[in-house]
């Protein structure tokens, strides 16, 4: 088995998450026949998020997920693409509401509020349903839409075995030097 770890700290945007893509993507090229993603992430953007999420579930080996941290936001969509998951003891998770920023925009017509309305409805929809689709094993569903539209909720490493999260809280560790290939950003 050769086992490839991408280690990754910090916020979900376009130049992260196509970095963890291409870190992958090395590794799948190295000859990687199982990935670990050790992440911990605030969060961020969530074109980006829900990208990173889709081409993890494309990659051709088994990937595991560990929090390492903190994972949060749209971080917590890109953690459920892990075949495995884990989370050391004393992590969090946090579900909270969608929102998107406007950067520099200064105005806007009604069709545009409208449009991103829409979009922020739908992206609540889309998180909704991959966290139910990833944790329905776990027992009774935890529905989350609530979180995503009102008040947040976060899930301590625990509570995230008993949602489903997450298969088992443990300590993340490293193999010994030279039995695994480490990839960071």
């Amino acid at each position: 088995m050769a086992l490839h770890i991408v280690h990754f700290i910090g916020p979900i945007n376009h130049t992260s998450a196509c970095a963890v893509r291409n870190l992958c993507l090395q590794a799948v090229q190295s000859g990687a026949t199982e990935i670990e993603l050790h992440m911990s992430s605030e969060g961020g953007n969530m074109t980006a998020g829900f990208a990173l999420y889709f081409f993890l579930k494309s990659l051709p080996v088994p990937l595991t997920t560990h929090n390492i941290g903190s994972v949060e936001s749209i971080a917590v969509v890109i953690f459920l693409a892990g075949h495995k998951r884990y989370a050391c003891p004393g992590t969090r998770f946090l579900v909270h509401p969608l929102h998107w920023g406007f950067g520099s925009l200064v105005a806007a017509d009604h069709a545009r509020v409208s449009e991103w309305r829409d979009c922020l409805d739908f992206d609540a929809e889309r998180y909704a349903s991959i966290f139910l689709e990833a944790t329905t094993a776990a027992g009774p569903a935890t529905d989350i839409r609530h979180n995503l539209t009102g008040n947040a909720r976060i899930f301590d490493a625990q509570q995230a075995v008993q949602a489903g999260i997450v298969d088992e809280a443990r300590q993340a560790e490293l193999p010994p030097a030279g039995s695994t290939c480490h990839w960071w950003n």
